[in-house]
């Protein structure tokens, strides 16, 4: 069985060096219990030590067991202002990434949908998993019935050109207007 631990020297390794010194060096009126190489060793000990014990205790056998490769797809909506479930905040586009195991796979193409209502934009999520689930479902339905997750993108980063919130097509009609 180990030492105890040292209360007072453990408590002092959570301090800088500076701040310890203070503390404990006579000379900087601490307490006096400073003692250079004693308490550098002993700081180190107490803010590296166990966990050195714990690395050199890790020879234990680690298995890895691997998890099934389950397809899950996640929603990408690009909104002005977050969005929570069941809001009738307008999504400016959405796209679905399919992802199996831990490795994206497939990436439907973004569309915009501003201008859609509510129903409209939900029946087009849906057909967005149908055809992921048609094109890598293989018989297993499993993974593709609902979204796993809904990743929320601001409109700034819509991927899709030509876009109204970007207006690149506008400058490029007042460029030639200049000409």
């Amino acid at each position: 069985m180990g030492r105890q631990t040292n209360e007072k020297c453990w408590a002092c390794s959570l301090l800088t060096a500076a701040e310890a010194r203070r503390l404990h060096e006579a000379a900087l009126g601490g307490d006096g219990c400073w003692r250079e190489e004693t308490c550098r060793s002993r700081r180190s000990y107490y803010r590296k030590g166990r966990s050195r014990l714990a690395q050199r205790k890790a020879a234990i056998e680690e298995i890895t067991v691997p998890i099934p490769q389950i397809p899950y797809v996640v929603l990408h909506t690009y909104v002005d202002q977050p969005r929570h479930p069941h809001d009738e905040v307008v999504i400016h586009a959405l796209c679905a990434e399919l992802w199996l195991g831990e490795k994206p796979v497939a990436m439907t193409q973004p569309q915009h949908t501003f201008g859609l209502p509510p129903r409209l934009v939900k029946e087009y999520a849906r057909q967005l998993l149908d055809a992921l689930y048609q094109r890598y479902g293989h018989e297993r339905r499993s993974g593709f019935e609902r979204f796993a997750r809904e990743e929320q993108h601001s409109v700034s980063q819509c991927p899709i050109r030509p876009c109204s919130y970007h207006a690149g097509h506008l400058h490029c009609v007042q460029a030639g207007d200049h000409s």
